[in-house]
């Protein structure tokens, strides 16, 4: 997903170009083959847009957004609001806010004008009378409500066209009770827009507002004990509902949760950690600001955790264990990576999602931390009294050369679907042969993010020819899923064995449907004396969703 400013013309532009490719479906019929072909794929341009028109309202109602009722202008009243929550969550904005006849305030996402998908929050715009007078006059339920938005699309939930799902859901609401203590509300009124306006029931999309109280409950409670306070069953965060007082600084010694599998994940709002308190605090201040700057301009999300305890695991087990608990990345885009110094344990480790795997595989970041951690952790530099100082400028300068070759990749959706690489490249092979020379910027499509949907017809599956490339799977850090796309076309996707573990959806399921966001390989053609052999397109698989 693109991070970007708000674009004004981006959702009027969506509007008219699926009611446009919806007319050009009802003219009279084709008379070619080209004709027709071209007549379907407009066609199903226009369904992707309508597809993704979708989203779940807070309530858990699915709902069908229509994107010509969405003026474009939110009410002054709900900006104010998303600009204060922003300023207590440590990470930059992603998404464009808009007013509709909504519910009262739901996060979708929509195609611009480019067919990028674009993150929008869609307001009621009556949003704050209406969800205070539905809990009684309570000034923090509107708020809660917005954070649970917001948490979805920083969080990078996909909310496809099923709708949503409850372990999505209880991740925006925990990032909501964690915001929401930041902002100085009381644990009580942090649960009382959910309890008020909430199923009682569990749905298909959204748990019961018990366990979403609960989830909510864990956030406030997380934000309170990084805070260092020692009592966190109850009482009112460290702000006040004015707003006047501003968040608290970003770079202080905290403690990290415990990992583990079962935990709700949620966007904890840090690109620095230390918990020795050893490092120089400056110094980390100014690597948090690159980081969050690096988020803000690439949309790439890399964290450092300096740790006191690895809790059993090594320094890469735990790494992954907070990319997924930490919601570190955007889910949709695999564009996150932690680094991991556990000094008691004189170990360093790293887990990359797959899209900076691919642009650090050749980086050793891993033994670059090690190596500092060898140089830096003695008697005589980061654990004598004076603590860090120059050993942390010089930890600034390997995550430096990181940062600079993550942030190569440009994080946008590109193609919609396989059939556009193919038809993109068929178009542009038709030109060459007019006789136009190859322009990279215009003909090349291989690193271009890819989404699709399709399901899943083989896990691991051999070897093969314009199939399954032997090469890329032969050692182990990637394995080969084919998948059958909605337009009947067999894809082949390489998989790091880690990323299930991150994914809300769990590990691939043969015969089950899911969308698909991945970088290109190939597009799977082959020139031969013959003429152009298509074989599998390819993808390094990024993330994937269920579909319902």
């Amino acid at each position: 997903m693109r991070h970007s400013s708000p674009m004004p013309a981006a959702l009027p532009a969506a509007v008219l170009l699926a009611l446009s490719l919806a007319a050009c479906t009802q003219a009279d019929a084709p008379k070619t083959p080209a004709e027709v072909a071209k007549a379907e794929h407009q066609k199903r341009v226009a369904d992707e847009i309508a597809m993704t028109l979708q989203a779940c309202s807070y309530e858990g109602e699915q709902l069908r957004v229509d994107p010509a009722r969405l003026d474009g202008k939110a009410p002054a009243n709900c900006d104010q609001m998303v600009d204060r929550i922003m300023d207590y969550t440590g990470l930059p904005k992603n998404f464009v806010v808009t007013a509709g006849p909504v519910p009262n305030a739901l996060a979708v996402i929509m195609l611009d004008k480019q067919r990028v998908p674009q993150r929008v929050i869609a307001f009621n715009p009556e949003f704050i009378s209406n969800v205070t007078s539905a809990t009684g006059g309570d000034p923090w339920a509107p708020i809660s409500i917005m954070a649970h938005e917001i948490g979805h699309h920083l969080s990078g939930h996909t909310i496809t066209a099923g709708g949503s799902r409850p372990e999505i859901e209880l991740e925006a609401d925990k990032f909501s009770g964690y915001v929401l203590y930041k902002m100085g509300a009381p644990l009580a009124d942090s649960t009382k827009a959910i309890l008020a306006m909430g199923s009682p029931t569990e749905q298909p999309t959204h748990p019961a507002r018990d366990r979403r109280a609960a989830a909510i409950t864990q956030g406030w409670q997380e934000a309170c004990r990084q805070a260092g306070t020692t009592d966190c069953s109850s009482g009112s965060g460290t702000a006040d509902a004015s707003g006047s007082a501003p968040p608290p600084p970003r770079m202080v010694k905290v403690s990290l949760p415990a990992p583990a599998a079962n935990a709700i994940p949620f966007k904890y709002g840090r690109f620095v950690v230390d918990e020795t308190g050893k490092l120089d605090a400056d110094k980390l201040g100014e690597l948090d600001k690159k980081l969050y700057d690096l988020a803000n301009t690439q949309g790439l999300e890399l964290a450092l955790l300096v740790v006191n305890d690895l809790h059993g695991m090594t320094a890469e087990e735990y790494a992954w264990a907070m990319m997924r608990q930490l919601r570190i990345g955007k889910l949709d885009l695999g564009n996150g990576g932690v680094f991991v110094l556990a000094p008691n344990q004189h170990t360093a480790g790293v887990a990359m999602a797959p899209g900076v795997a691919k642009q650090l595989e050749f980086h050793q970041t891993a033994k670059q931390l090690q190596d500092w951690l060898d140089f830096a952790w003695t008697p005589e530099r980061c654990m004598g009294a004076d603590g860090c100082g120059s050993a942390t400028e010089l930890l600034m300068t390997t995550m430096d050369r990181a940062m600079k070759w993550a942030g190569e990749v440009k994080w946008e959706i590109r193609f919609q679907n396989i059939e556009d690489v193919i038809a993109y490249s068929n178009e542009r092979r038709a030109e060459r042969k007019q006789g136009r020379k190859w322009d990279d910027k215009l003909d090349q499509t291989l690193g271009s993010l890819v989404r699709f949907s399709g399901t899943v017809t083989e896990l691991d599956p051999e070897p093969e020819f314009n199939r399954v490339n032997e090469a890329t799977i032969k050692d182990g850090r990637w394995r080969a899923v084919l998948v059958k796309t909605d337009q009947d076309r067999e894809v082949t996707l390489y998989m790091q064995p880690q990323t299930p573990g991150v994914m809300p959806s769990g590990p691939l399921q043969v015969g089950k449907q899911y969308t698909f966001t991945g970088e290109l390989k190939s597009n799977g053609q082959f020139t031969t004396d013959q003429g152009v052999l298509q074989g599998n397109p390819g993808l390094w698989l990024f993330s994937y969703d269920a579909l319902q």
